[in-house]
């Protein structure tokens, strides 16, 4: 089950269609805007809403997401933004050292332990030194807790919950059985990851985690779920 975790992801992104997938209204600080001069990359920028609002406000932007339907439809508009079909988790084509800034806004939580190290490491390589990495993403929840249980059944890695295809039926599963069901009845949608910090320090163990703040939120699905504001820095 835990070798499915990429496949089954990857498969609901890509029947996403334009204009429907989803986003959290939150941009990076002005703070840390007005020290860019460069360029800008926003990682899983499904249907470029940041991308475009950063663009109109006068910075170099890129999109890369993996759902190939949503970035074709992208680059049909007349845009500033330059969107492509790119994996974060593999060696991307831009050149070394190019970024000022990179954006994670809730795209970590669809990335599983075993692609971090090539995460980390693409990262590391087309950011500029000096340059940031702003994050928005979930951290481990105690409102979570009891779906964490259930996906350890099946996942090997720590604090991950399956969102299904009813929103509803998070509800109503609360044994393995029950789950084990949902499963095979294709009724799953995808696997999310929540983090502690200091696994975000492992993924970006050639950075330095400069700012942070914790916040909380409601989940698509009604549970109440702690957030990860947080810039990483290349000081080299």
């Amino acid at each position: 089950m835990a070798g499915s975790v990429g496949y089954l992801n990857l498969q609901y992104w890509q029947k996403y269609k334009p204009g429907e997938i989803p986003t959290f209204p939150a941009s990076p600080p002005e703070k840390l805007l007005n020290c860019i001069k460069g360029p800008i990359l926003d990682v899983g920028t499904g249907d470029g809403v940041l991308a475009e609002e950063l663009a109109d406000k006068g910075f170099l932007i890129y999109g890369t997401d993996i759902a190939v339907n949503i970035v074709n439809e992208n680059k049909k508009r007349k845009s500033k933004a330059e969107f492509s079909v790119q994996d974060i988790t593999t060696r991307t084509d831009f050149p070394d050292n190019f970024f000022d800034l990179v954006i994670f806004k809730f795209v970590l939580t669809n990335i599983h332990k075993k692609s971090w190290r090539g995460l980390g490491n693409e990262v590391f390589r087309i950011l500029k030194p000096q340059g940031k990495v702003w994050i928005l993403e979930p951290l481990v929840s105690e409102s979570y807790k009891k779906r964490y249980e259930l996906a350890a059944n099946f996942i090997k890695d720590k604090n991950c919950a399956y969102v299904f295809s009813d929103k509803k039926l998070a509800e109503k599963i609360n044994t393995k059985n029950e789950l084990e069901r949902a499963i095979k009845e294709n009724k799953v949608s995808r696997i999310v990851k929540h983090y502690t910090i200091e696994e975000l320090k492992q993924i970006f163990n050639k950075l330095e985690l400069t700012d942070h703040r914790v916040f909380k939120i409601a989940s698509p699905s009604g549970f109440t779920l702690n957030t990860i504001e947080g810039i990483f820095s290349k000081d080299i």
